[in-house]
Parts: structure tokens; sequence; C-alpha cells
């Protein structure tokens, strides 16, 4: 037994010990709450790939700009089977996978659809075979999940002759267990509609968004062409705010966004905003000077621009800058009408990266990369306004 004055000091000393523990703790919940916040997720940079079917080069790609690269793939069988589809060859998946996986890069395939007709009849008859026919491909070639882009799925289902919202539902629970049992890393998303609401009578409205939200780690909008040249104004095919109306529904990347948080209740960290990195852009004959002017089919077919021409006309013309839909333009007159020319360039594309940002969703997707010939100017964008690099420092190929 201790003599009773070490009892006394052994008592004192863990008393004293106790008060300092007690001391550093209230000093640590001091600290600004941001330093004990973990870092928040890379903003997903999502890139379908290839532009040209037959092309799969991959020299002009910036991986350390990309997270996520979609081959185009497979096409969805009525029977729930898969077919390769544009240029696909298992040596041609093995050169991007391991090219990919090399930079950190996660690959998923494209699986497009064929008709309305076939699509009903998988969501019908065979939802369980196609996703074991998907996940098997996937795990035969190493790849890390699928994005569904089939765009035939519609409202009614012709071989049920009823509606398709709950078969829809139905195939991403199915594909997301048979996946997610297999390999809880494997990737899940839709190249979903650009337009969902039902103020636009071209919305897909009849899906329930909610519901398909808790079996998807991402919604891959397609909102690269919100507004195309036939929409019946003139303006920005993707513009940020202001967009033309579609009945009582504006076509705009700020509407886009607030209508996927409506119908997924909140889900920002599951959207993927679809952009376009075409350079080029659209000219219109019309009777105003003004922007979102209609357009008079009298007057002749709008007509596609380049890249080349769209600048060197609004050098001709004189760029303007809309602050609304932020994207450049120019206009002219010929004769008793108006000539507007609409098209992207680093501070449009750049905005449309700043609003992804400032709204806090998962990040963005590109349509569609060009492994051999992509501009370092669309990459340099990414380091900029996504990834914090504001000098813009691409990164190692």
């Amino acid at each position: 037994m201790l003599p009773r004055a070490l009892r006394w000091a052994e008592g004192r000393l863990g008393l004293a010990t106790r008060i300092a523990l007690l001391i550093l703790g209230a000093l640590t919940s001091m600290c600004p709450a941001a330093e004990n916040k973990a870092s928040p997720p890379r903003p997903m940079v999502y890139g379908w790939f290839p532009a040209e079917m037959a092309n799969w080069d991959m020299k002009a790609l910036d991986w350390p700009a990309l997270t996520h690269l979609s081959v185009r793939c497979v096409v969805l069988q009525p029977d729930g089977t898969i077919q390769p589809g544009w240029g696909t060859t298992p040596e041609r998946i093995k050169a991007t996978v391991d090219e990919a996986h090399k930079h950190g890069v996660q690959v998923t395939i494209l699986a497009w659809g064929t008709t309305k007709e076939g699509s009903s009849k998988y969501l019908a008859h065979h939802a369980d075979k196609m996703a074991q026919t998907l996940l098997d491909f996937v795990k035969a070639h190493q790849l890390d999940g699928v994005n569904l882009d089939d765009e035939t799925w519609s409202r009614d289902n012709t071989e049920t002759k009823g509606p398709n919202r709950e078969l829809v539902t139905n195939f991403f629970k199915v594909l997301n267990r048979k996946f997610k049992e297999a390999r809880a890393g494997y990737h899940l998303s839709w190249a979903s509609p650009p337009v969902i609401s039902a103020k636009d009578k071209f919305g897909a409205s009849w899906v329930d968004y909610q519901a398909v939200a808790e079996y998807l780690d991402a919604f891959t909008i397609m909102s690269y062409c919100l507004c195309p040249p036939s929409a019946g104004w003139t303006g920005s095919a993707q513009p940020v705010a202001g967009g033309g109306k579609a009945g009582e529904h504006a076509r705009d990347y700020a509407t886009c966004i607030q209508d996927y948080l409506d119908a997924t209740g909140g889900k920002k960290e599951k959207l993927v905003l679809g952009i376009s990195n075409n350079r080029g852009g659209t000219e219109w004959k019309c009777h105003s000077d003004q922007p979102l002017a209609s357009i008079y089919p009298l007057l002749g077919k709008w007509r596609s621009l380049s890249a080349l021409e769209a600048l060197a006309n609004a050098e001709k013309h004189g760029r303007k800058f809309d602050p609304q839909q932020q994207a450049p333009w120019y206009c002219y007159q010929e004769g008793d009408h108006f000539v507007q020319g609409w098209y992207e360039d680093d501070e449009s594309l750049g905005a449309k990266m700043k609003l992804a940002a400032a709204k806090g969703v998962a990040g963005i997707c590109i349509w569609v990369l060009d492994g051999a010939k992509e501009p370092p100017e669309n990459f340099k964008l990414i380091h900029t306004h996504l990834l914090g690099k504001q000098d813009g420092t691409p990164g190692n190929k």
C-alpha cells in the first residue's frame, strides 16, 4: 500500500491532468468550425466520349480535369440483351479503361435505346435481364458503371398500354440492386431530359424524379441544347438565365436547376449540368434587332455557324453580350429584316461552369469530348471555374 502522502500526490496529479484535458477540449471547441469540417467533394466533370465514332484517340484529353468518362458503347435491345455500337471493340474499350484508370478517372458505358416499342418491351418484360446484361458487360471490361441514355422512353408503354412511370422507377431500382450488390462503388447515372416542367409541352414531367433519385448517383442532365434552333426565337442554345419561353416555361439553366431541385426533393448533390463544348452557334433572319426575337419561317431556315465563322461575323458586325443569357451574339440589318447570330466562347462557357459552382450542384458533363482535337481552352475553363485554379493551369496529360 502506498504511503498516505504518495496517495495524496497521485490523486492531485490525476485531478490536475483531468483539469488540463478539460481546458484543452474547451480551447479546441473554440477553433474555427471550418478547420474541423471535411473538405468538400471534388466537382464532378463527366465527359461523353468519343466525338467521332471511329476515332477513340485520347491524346487531347486533360485527365486531371475529368472525374468520369462515358464511352458511347452499347445499344439496348428489346429482349434485354445489348449490342456494341459506334465502332466499339474490346480493344478500344480496354485501351480507354487502362488509360483513364491510370489517371484516376472512372469509365462508364453509355447505353442507348432503339425505339419506343423496343424500350417498352424491355421495361415491361426484361428489366432484370437488362440490368444483369449491363452488369456482365461492365464486369467483363473492368468498367466502373453505366450512363443510361435511352431517349426513346415516353409517358406510355406500348406493351402494357399503361404508363411507363412505375416501370422506369422499377428499372432503376433493379439496376441499382444488381450493381451495388456486385460493387458498392459502381457509378449509375441517367442522361436525363433537359426540360421536365409540366408547364412546357415538351417537358418530360411524367417521370417520378424523386423516386428515381434514390437509385442514381447522378442525373447527367442533357441541358446542352435547352433551346434548339427551331425553338421559335433567337438566343443562346444554352442560356444561363433569361431564356425564351415555351408556353409558360423559361428555357435556361437557372430554371432547369430549380425544376430538378423541386422534382427530386432538393438533391443538388446528384445534379450534373450538361454543357455543349461546341463554340459554334446559329444564325437566323428575324424582324427585330433584340434578343429573343420571334423567328418567321417566311424569312428562311436557320443555319449553323462554325466557331470560326461566328467569331469572324462578330468581329465584322460587332460582338454583343447578353447579360442575362450570358452569351455572345451579333446583329446586322439586311434589307427589311435583321440577321442575328448567337454562339459560344470562353466567357459564355465559363458562365455556365460558374453557375454550377455557385448553385452547389455536383458538377458538369460535356457533350462531347474529342479526344484527338479537344481545344485546351475548354479544359482551362474547368480548372479555373470548377477546380479553383485561378490561372487555369492545365493538368498532366
